[in-house]
């Protein structure tokens, strides 16, 4: 089947001084194999140069990769990633001054067989169905991590909640080994009337129930129209540690009709310009938005021996911070 997409995409930069997110449509016909659809969101971490060079730099190498390769969609997903990673590296070590920048990454290809997607990081890929909304790509923060451990019965939900590193990520682009990615070689099925949604962590000041509604609600409307009421609902919040905000929606509608071609990738970096939609799976509850940074796998392995020690630590640390300020202020 053809499919029809309609894609826009928007971003905040929230309380933070720059904007470090990116994104890129490359919309049906302008890849020499095969009709389809590329959409990617890159949110940069490493101050205020680093971050937003890291975002942009992932984000177009991505798209150039992609575009300019052969065979399976699934492998040119992850030569990509690999390129995209590979030119942080490059330019990391021709400039000093941005060594320890990196970004988290989401691209998704639609074709007529349906999804296929690659992630590191926390940015979100998110089907809405109606009336539900799936999260279908892997979630690589500490947080995701510690919540699979509460769910197997591996440590208390105490335990998890305390944890002062839960926005820290476990992989990210980083011109390093990526430690961690998500690759959905298999097509996943689309449907008439699907919204996708690619989307940076800023936008879950947003719980997945009010997302859900605001999708739900303007499920039928112009992609640009979604960006436009999730994005003042993420500015109504007033949030006074905002995080960046970027997301890309596409609405995916059956037709026969080939969709026409353009030339080149569309892209908005605008401070003032606002975003479109995601959610998240957890309803109700709420993410924190600080800067992250990335964790060693070893440091799983360390949790797990001495969750209860680090626990008791973080008790005791929380005790001293409250008896410091009491003395501050009496």
């Amino acid at each position: 089947m053809t499919w029809r997409v309609a894609g826009a995409a928007r971003a905040t930069t929230g309380k933070r001084a720059n904007q470090e997110d990116a994104f890129a449509i490359w919309p049906s016909g302008a890849t020499r194999y095969g009709e389809g659809v590329l959409a990617v969101v890159a949110d940069g971490m490493g101050g205020h140069a680093g971050g937003e060079v890291a975002g942009r730099l992932a984000c177009d190498t991505f798209v150039a990769a992609f575009t300019g390769a052969r065979g399976a969609a699934a492998d040119r997903l992850r030569a990509a990633l690999e390129a995209a990673n590979a030119a942080i590296a490059a330019r990391a070590a021709a400039d000093g001054r941005l060594r320890g920048m990196g970004c988290t990454l989401v691209g998704a290809w639609i074709d007529a067989e349906g999804l296929r997607w690659v992630s590191v990081g926390d940015s979100l890929l998110l089907l809405f169905r109606a009336p539900k909304v799936l999260r279908l790509n892997a979630d690589h923060s500490l947080g995701a991590f510690l919540d699979e451990q509460v769910r197997r019965n591996r440590m208390s939900a105490a335990e998890a909640a305390a944890n002062p590193h839960r926005n820290a990520l476990r992989s990210a682009l980083t011109g390093k080994a990526i430690e961690i990615l998500d690759l959905a070689a298999d097509p996943y099925p689309l449907a008439d009337g699907d919204w996708l949604v690619l989307a940076s962590d800023g936008l879950a000041t947003l719980t997945g129930n009010e997302i859900g509604d605001i999708v739900y609600a303007a499920r039928d409307a112009a992609p640009e129209r979604m960006a436009e009421k999730l994005i003042s609902a993420v500015l109504a919040k007033e949030d006074p540690e905002q995080d960046n905000t970027t997301a890309l929606v596409l609405r995916i509608a059956g037709d026969a009709a080939r969709v026409a071609a353009d030339e080149a990738p569309t892209r908005i970096l605008r401070p003032e310009a606002t975003l479109v939609a995601a959610l998240l799976p957890d309803e109700g509850d709420r993410v924190a938005t600080t800067r992250r940074i990335v964790l060693p796998p070893a440091y799983e392995a360390f949790l797990r021996r001495h969750r209860s020690v680090l626990l008791g630590l973080g008790m005791v640390a929380m005790f001293a911070i409250g008896w410091l300020m009491r003395a501050l202020l009496g």
